[in-house]
């Protein structure tokens, strides 16, 4: 189960966030193509971003869109992250009376039903723990003949953590986030009134010059381990990351580990 609490503190304290956002980056380009292959008449778009964070979905969105032909409603749970959001749609000279943000649980949506022509949610479902819900919330929420548009992080991801501490001894100490397959995901659209319009599945390697390097990268996005436990002793989590400097390194020398991401669209039945 994972701990709400913990996730909006660990990203309310990612410091220089943007910075470190390498895989969002490939997702927010598809976003924005995505965005613009649906909006082909270039019709005026209320569009709803879920785990908005530091507003990179509402910049994706201008990118896509004519002459702010759009209203945005971006959500998060992280409060440092809003006030960054609204930070860079100030200084970009936005004007501020197409974009909105609240606080908010993405697993708690109060929003009028059939509202939305778009809904976004980049880098986020990972982090839920009822998808059942969000879908259905979603599929309520979503104007007939609108588009859900989700990135999120799948089974596979940091597996290179895992079989690293996997082994060495004393296995069962270390607890790492348990990123679901994306069949599980799969089986939940239907159920919810909706259908798959596209499917992707991309993997990115990320590298830097060390496993510690690495995981300072982790905890710059807030996305360190959220469930109910420690993640292991200082001296067993040292002497795993010797070993992963050893023996996850690739051509170039340089320390590596994987995300892999969905990118689906989805609309109603």
């Amino acid at each position: 189960m994972i701990n709400k609490h913990k996730v909006k503190k660990n990203f309310s304290e990612a410091k220089d966030y943007d910075n470190y956002t390498s895989y969002h980056n490939i997702t927010l380009k598809m976003i924005s193509q995505s965005i613009k292959n649906y909006n082909y008449d270039k019709r005026r778009l209320n569009i709803l971003d879920i785990g908005c964070g530091t507003a990179q979905g509402y910049f994706a969105v201008k990118d896509a869109a004519t002459e702010n032909s759009f209203d945005y409603l971006g959500l998060d749970l992280a409060f440092g992250l809003l006030k960054e959001a609204k930070r860079k749609i100030r200084v970009s000279g936005d004007a501020a009376d197409n974009a909105c943000l609240i606080c908010g649980d993405a697993e708690s949506l109060p929003l009028k039903d059939k509202k939305f022509d778009v809904i976004l949610s980049n880098m986020t479902l990972h982090w839920l723990n009822d998808i059942d819900y969000f879908l259905n919330r979603c599929n309520s929420i979503l104007k007939d003949g609108g588009i859900i548009i989700l990135s999120f992080l799948i089974y596979g991801t940091l597996k290179e953590l895992e079989e690293n501490f996997k082994n060495t001894e004393n296995e069962n100490v270390i607890k790492l986030h348990k990123f679901l397959k994306l069949e599980y995901f799969n089986e939940k659209i239907g159920p919810a009134g909706l259908k798959a319009d596209y499917s992707k599945t991309i993997e990115y390697i990320e590298t830097a010059g060390s496993s510690l390097q690495l995981l300072k990268r982790i905890n710059m996005l807030g996305a360190k381990n959220a469930v109910n436990e420690k993640i292991c002793e200082t001296a067993f989590l040292r002497k795993g990351l010797i070993n992963y400097d050893k023996c996850y390194r690739n051509s170039n020398g340089m320390v590596f580990c994987t995300y892999n991401i969905a990118y689906l669209t989805l609309k109603k039945k």
